[in-house]
């Protein structure tokens, strides 16, 4: 259960943090420049949900199987 909440607390995050420091803190960028804050902002919240969850998967013995193809 911490696992999803920690999945939707950090989507949520990312999303409103991302968009409000577009809008209130970098104004003056351009359309590229806010889409590349938002696109890191991004990378960085997908890589916190990967870690949770692979490290998960790895306690649960999920990914034994996977590299014995």
């Amino acid at each position: 259960m911490a696992r999803v909440i920690v999945t939707i607390v950090t989507l949520a995050g990312f999303l409103t943090g991302s968009l409000i420091y577009i809008a209130f803190f970098a104004p003056n960028y351009n359309l590229l420049q806010q889409l590349v804050v938002f696109l890191v902002a991004f990378i960085l919240a997908i890589t916190v949900v990967a870690i949770t969850w692979v490290t998960w998967a790895g306690r649960r013995g999920m990914m034994r199987g996977m590299w014995t193809l």
